[in-house]
């Protein structure tokens, strides 16, 4: 149950990082396909290798795992309900500090 509800959290922030970096264009139309794929096509010959697409997915690895870290307030390697709940807190305060300064 607990490794759910961590699963659960970090897929959540996750979702929330991914929807309000590939937000849209200037002619809002979603961009987030064109810049994943512009992301694991490090060579830029416009096709993605298996070679870069396990790179793209060790990369996204690595930042779920810094985000589990930063998460872990006491560093203890789990996740409490508290410290989730912090977490969330923090991430929905800089969600809404962003979009306050993309208004103004």
């Amino acid at each position: 149950m607990r490794n759910l509800l961590i699963f659960t959290l970090l897929a959540g922030f996750s979702l929330g990082a991914v929807a309000d970096h590939h937000g849209g264009d200037q002619d809002g139309k979603p961009r987030h396909h064109k810049g994943m794929f512009k992301h694991a096509d490090k060579d830029g010959n416009g096709a993605v290798s298996t070679e870069e697409h396990e790179q793209a997915l060790e990369q996204m690895a690595d930042k779920r795992r810094k985000r589990f870290s930063k998460m872990d307030a006491d560093g203890d390697g789990s996740l409490t309900k508290d410290e989730a709940r912090a977490a969330k807190q923090q991430h929905r305060e800089k969600m809404k500090e962003k979009r306050q300064q993309k208004d103004n």
